[in-house]
């Protein structure tokens, strides 16, 4: 799962996320006078179960809120070893109908 940005103000959280060694970094925003700090996913393979938990916990004391905005991501080696495996079996089933009946006539 993948956090979009989500911006806020309270110091308390920022220090609550940065203690947890997981995949959410906090920012300090430099273009943003509203806000002070936010916090996203920090690389492409999403968020912890322990993040996600202290997401959880959060959102239950009202430390956050609800329009957090968490995007479930699809790991992209599993399309590509299938894409991979479909492409050596039917490129070899083409392969051998065209020897067989194209070559031969």
């Amino acid at each position: 799962m993948i956090i979009n940005d989500y911006y806020f103000n309270n110091e308390k959280i920022a220090v609550l996320i940065s203690d947890i060694n997981g995949n959410l970094k906090v920012y300090k925003t430099k273009n943003n006078p509203d806000f002070n700090y936010y916090f996203k996913s920090q690389s492409a393979g999403g968020i912890t179960a322990q993040d996600m938990y202290l997401l959880k916990i959060m959102n239950a004391q009202k430390i956050i809120s609800n329009s957090i905005s968490v995007k479930i991501g699809f790991p992209f080696a599993p399309a590509i070893f299938a894409g991979f495996l479909i492409s050596v079996i039917y490129g070899d089933l083409m392969l051998l109908f065209i020897k067989k009946f194209f070559l031969v006539m």
